[in-house]
């Protein structure tokens, strides 16, 4: 049963009984470390140095330890800051090492040489900070706020660290015009071809349960220290994902701070970029920011000085854009869609947040810090994840999210540290039609060029009207970290509980499919029914991890090595749906253990550094990693609500009967929906057990719900070579492989591959296809009429078929400055490849179409480069470089049933007896997959700030950014549903930004006041 007790109260009672408890799925909180090791002028090791770091970022101001019998000594959790490292010993010169700066997760290395001398002699040495981490082989970047102050990046999200690092994409973005939730969450987001993501905050997982990309709660830039990226070769703390980003969050002091910050742009600072071209492709407008702003402040200092100290901060946010190419229905409340030219589409979005944090030094060695932040945002209007659709057709997201933090940290000694957190994310976000939606409208598609407009339509996702709508997430975590020097040991466990809640309904239960959308000319082909009003719930008992790291050193070696033991343990209560249009009130049995999954992750890791200098390491990593997570991963396989057959397909030929027939040609299907067999106007349903509340509609495997082994997971190998190419500056490269297993496939156990018959279609004459087109397109396969409907799916493992592979080779090479004078270069080149193979049959043979995919380099190589340069009379100049592969060029065809039938020698087998039929074969591939890509897409940003020191600690910085500098318009995404017409091809809305080509050149205002 879901635990509902808060659970931060269970967390402390949990470590006050077995000292390891419950880190997240949150990898830990990423502190930072100073090692090294220390020897006498001979060159001999010293033991029982006194090791002393101090920095104005720690509460306690001081850290320390004492090397052990290697020499060598190392100071854990450590907050990111500027720090001084002292070594004493009696006998021995006392020797300083200052300036020593931290980011998150970084293990610097700080050795050091002492002279025989009197312990009151000092040595003061000043140089460049470490930039090569020789202990950990943790892929890692880290975005401090001063660097992105500097950077033309608008605001600090997800979306901007995927703009600053090589091999990750997103929501392309200029100046926060994507929009609130396309900049903070990861749906649509690739690094090095793979998806899926885990959001932190401060160490803590906060995404929802909607997607693997989802995410309710938007953590406010204000509020952020530091962006921490790790994208492998993590240690057995976490499960593992695609990449991981933690937001690091800022604290109060002893001093008073405050800072206020925002932007402002508007459509009169943005150029026009529609060209020929793009006219050429049907588009008649460009996207246009109309209005974008974001303004936040803080306010931190101490409550009692040196014992509690206060953070808060406000956000409001906001943007109106118009989007490329989609205009209002000039025929509203039709079966039809005619696009109103003087009424373009547009995106509009707001969010208002307030928060605050408390962080208490109960003793020397105790710190407490809680944390709360609560937000209310609308995306009014939006893209619905960049779908083909009208502007009436998306539902609006009301998000309320709640967010709840508490951390507790005890340095027990130099060598023994115990931390536990907890968090409660609630996110809730009931959909609503637009205003201008009627409840008679019904969500049309025109198949031949993939649009849907009048209204929205159902989806497992839950995108569409109704409430509640719940993703509530509970984390807790603890651990205990042991270290001695050369030796660094540290254990826990993790859990991650949630809930589930999704209610949904569809105008009319139901939506129609046509040829064409334009009045008079529109064919109606085939309706769609739903099991709806519709509900699905699920419950995460745990999503737990068992972690032990432990790390040696030995000389110039570092052995990382781990040990992950993982527990996915999901539910759902009984689930009620009230009767719909064409299926009565079904009741779902409450079913425990959809999964029950266990596993062990182990986790190897070596770093040598090369000549001893901590300027050159030699990195190998080598483990075993999860994709996805929780409910993300299972629900829509698993839940025996959303396995139920919830939607069927029927053709419907609307006819003639008549000129004084009100029935003839009306748009309006003349049949019984209500019964599953042909009649009327309309066929047979696709699938007989639509709306069976029978959980057995589909079966699951217990080789695949239960046991040792079975979750989803990839291996992944790398090795990388880190080199100080000069002080400040470093140099890396690395190649990287990814090989995915345990594949499931669904099994249909009523047909076989010979209830299926072969078929080609001639691919038509246009230019744009391959050779001119014209071309024979064979591989294809369709049901026989007589086992049309018989449908009885078994989710089953891919082996029992046949091997399944999905292999990724990715190499990378990039640069790293801290150079003096605040002058900053960093940057890089990412490229690889993607082979997917199921060739295999698993029930009709059109499988083994397309089946081995080779998606080549030139599909993900990518090059990105960001700088800052200071100039007289504070002044400072920054850009932003990303050139980046255009999207794939497709053209799926849904090929008339006319087209079909002289191949195949009958109609095809969803049309039944009717002697005619306006079915289409649906997505049929024209293009193999792979070989085809738009132009890539460059883009230069600009920054031009002005500094203005108003007093001692009063600063302010303005901004002048430009975006886009050269006004280029690349294609985003396009319309891949291959149609004779210029729809084919078209620029259409990208991602949750609804971008369908580059933003045209943009100039924003913004500013920072702080003291």
């Amino acid at each position: 049963m879901l635990i509902r007790t808060l659970p931060f109260v269970r967390g402390v009672l949990c470590v006050l009984c077995v000292l390891l408890f419950a880190p997240v799925d949150s990898w830990a909180q990423q502190t930072s470390t100073i090692s090294g090791t220390v020897r006498d002028a001979s060159g001999a090791v010293l033991p029982g140095v006194s090791v002393e770091v101090a920095s104005p970022a720690l509460i306690e101001k001081v850290r320390s330890a004492v090397s052990d019998g290697q020499g060598y000594y190392r100071v854990v959790d450590l907050r990111p800051g500027t720090y001084t490292v002292t070594f004493g010993l009696a006998g021995f010169t006392t020797i300083k090492r200052e300036g020593i700066e931290l980011t998150t997760g970084f293990e610097a290395s700080v050795n050091a040489e002492m002279a025989v001398g009197s312990v009151e002699e000092s040595i003061t040495v000043s140089g460049a900070s470490p930039l090569v981490d020789t202990q950990n082989v943790r892929q890692q970047r880290v975005y401090e706020e001063e660097q992105l102050e500097a950077l033309p990046t608008a605001t600090r999200s997800l979306n901007t660290v995927i703009q600053l690092t090589p091999g990750m994409t997103g929501n392309p973005d200029s100046g926060g015009s994507a929009g609130i939730f396309a900049n903070a969450t990861g749906a649509n987001t690739f690094f090095r071809g793979k998806t899926g993501y885990q959001l932190l905050y401060d160490g803590m997982r906060t995404n929802g349960f909607e997607a693997a990309g989802s995410t309710s709660y938007i953590a406010s830039p204000v509020g952020i220290n530091e962006m921490a990226l790790s994208t492998g070769a993590v240690s057995a703390e976490s499960p593992g994902a695609t990449y991981t980003l933690n937001f690091i969050p800022k604290e109060g002091g002893n001093a008073f701070t405050f800072v206020m910050e925002g932007l402002y742009t508007t459509s009169a600072l943005q150029a026009d970029n529609l060209t020929a071209g793009l006219r050429d492709r049907g588009l008649q407008t460009v996207n246009k920011v109309l209005r974008l702003y974001d303004v936040s402040s803080s306010v931190g200092g101490p409550i009692v000085p040196d014992k509690l100290w206060f953070f808060g901060l406000f956000r409001a946010v906001g943007n109106r854009n118009r989007l490329a190419g989609f205009f209002f229905n000039a025929v509203p409340h039709t079966p039809f869609y005619t696009p109103d030219l003087s009424r373009p589409a547009f995106r509009y979005e707001h969010l208002e947040a307030g928060g605050g944090r408390l962080t208490w030094q109960a003793k020397p060695a105790h710190r407490i810090g809680l944390f709360t932040e609560i937000q209310n945002n609308c995306s009014c209007r939006h893209t619905s994840g960049g779908q083909n659709v009208a502007p009436e057709a998306v539902s609006q997201f009301h998000f309320k999210p709640r967010f709840f933090q508490g951390t507790w940290r005890w340095t027990a000694s130099s060598r023994l540290l115990l931390e536990a957190g907890a968090t409660v994310s609630l996110g809730h976000w009931p959909n609503f039609p637009q205003d201008e939606v009627l409840p008679t409208d019904i969500s049309t598609t025109d198949l031949r060029t993939g649009f849907r407009y009048n209204a929205s339509q159902f989806s497992l996702s839950g995108a569409n009207y109704g409430q509640p709508k719940v993703s509530d997430r509970y984390v807790q975590r603890a651990s205990l970290s042991y270290v001695t020097g050369s030796h660094a040991f540290k254990a826990g466990f993790q859990i991650d509980e949630g809930r589930r809640d999704n209610y949904q309904y569809v105008h009319g239960d139901r939506a129609y499919n046509f040829l064409g959308s334009a009045p008079g000319t529109a064919i109606p082909s085939s309706i769609i029914q739903f099991a709806t009003p519709f509900r699905d719930r699920q419950n995460q008992k745990a999503d737990m991890g068992i972690f032990a790291q432990d790390q040696w050193t030995i000389k110039r070696l570092t052995l990382n090595a781990g040990l992950r033991y993982d527990w996915l343990n999901v539910y759902t209560p009984e689930q009620r749906m009230d009767a719909g249009s064409w299926v009565p009130a079904r009741t779902f049995a409450a079913v425990s253990d959809i999964p029950n999954w266990q596993d062990l992750a182990p986790r190897i890791g070596v770093s040598y550094d090369l000549r001893g200098d901590g300027r050159t390491a030699i990195k190998a990593a080598f483990g075993r990693y999860f994709t996805n997570d929780g409910l993300n991963l299972t629900r829509e396989v698993f839940n025996p609500a959303i396995a139920a057959v919830n939607q069927a397909s029927r053709s419907w030929n609307d006819q003639f009967y008549g000129a004084n027939d009100p029935r003839s040609r009306n748009y309006i299907p003349d049949c019984d929906l209500t019964s599953r067999v042909a009649n009327g106007e309309c066929g047979a349903l696709d699938n007989q057990a639509f709306g069976s509340s029978n959980p057995n509609a589909t079966r699951f495997s217990d080789d695949v719900t239960r046991g040792f082994g079975k979750r989803p997971r990839f291996w992944e190998f790398s090795t990388e070579i880190q080199h100080e190419l000069v002080p400040r500056v470093s140099l890396s490269g690395g190649y990287y492989r990814t090989e995915y297993a345990n594949f499931r496939v669904t099994d249909n156990l009523l047909v076989s591959q010979a209830d299926f018959s072969p078929f080609c279609i001639t691919a038509p004459t246009d230019a744009r296809l391959p050779g001119g087109g014209g071309y024979q397109v064979c591989g294809l396969y369709d049901i026989v009429p007589n086992q049309f409907g018989r449908v009885l799916n078994n989710i089953a493992r891919s082996d029992e078929f046949g091997k399944q592979t999905d292999i990724l080779d990715f190499y990378n090479i990039s640069v790293q400055s801290r150079l003096a004078g605040n002058i900053l270069l960093a940057g890089g080149f990412d490229t690889g490849r993607r082979v997917l193979d199921n060739c295999f049959v698993v029930d009709s043979p059109q499988q083994l179409l397309n089946c081995r995919v080779e998606r080549p380099f030139r599909s993900f190589s990518q090059a990105k480069f960001h700088a800052s340069y200071p100039l007289p009379y504070d002044i400072q100049v920054a850009a932003m470089f990303q050139n980046l592969a255009g999207p794939e060029i497709l053209a799926t065809f849904n090929a008339p049933n006319s087209l079909v039938a002289p191949s195949l020698g009958r109609n095809l087998g969803a049309c039944g007896s009717a002697a005619t039929c306006t079915l289409t074969a649906p997505a049929i591939p024209l293009i193999v997959p792979g070989t085809q890509f738009e132009g890539r897409r460059t883009q230069l940003d600009l920054r031009l700030s002005k500094i203005l020191n108003l007093g001692p600690r009063v600063r302010l910085r303005a901004n002048l950014d430009v975006f886009n500098v050269f006004n280029r318009s690349a294609i985003l995404a396009r319309n891949n549903t291959y149609s004779q017409t210029t729809q084919w091809g078209r620029p259409i809305a990208a991602g949750l930004s609804g971008n369908a080509v580059q933003d045209g050149r943009l100039i924003e205002f913004g500013g920072r006041l702080s003291f």
